[in-house]
């Protein structure tokens, strides 16, 4: 890794995140999981689903159509429900 490191204050929770992620082995998969992390914190800071927005296109953010808002969202929840019956069985 050639970038600087950066200081920062880290909660447990997200030290964990960033432990697990540094110990994804070099690869394509490392980096898709970068971008999909990056994709996923867009979509919750950018919650929207409103219809048809005034510009023209749904909920007014040209970056997703209506369905991939929704699959998005069933990914979550079907993310969700894995992680809480995995933390149920330990």
């Amino acid at each position: 890794m050639s970038e600087t490191p950066i200081q920062a204050d880290l909660s447990p929770a997200e030290w964990k995140l960033i432990q697990a992620l540094r110990g994804l082995p070099e690869s394509a998969q490392r980096e898709r999981m970068h971008d999909v992390i990056g994709e996923l914190l867009f979509f919750v800071q950018n919650p929207r689903c409103q219809g048809m927005g005034a510009e023209g296109f749904p909920c007014g953010e040209p970056r997703n159509s209506c369905d991939e808002c929704h699959q998005t969202w069933d990914l979550l929840e079907g993310l969700t429900v894995r992680v809480e019956a995995g933390a149920a069985s330990r």
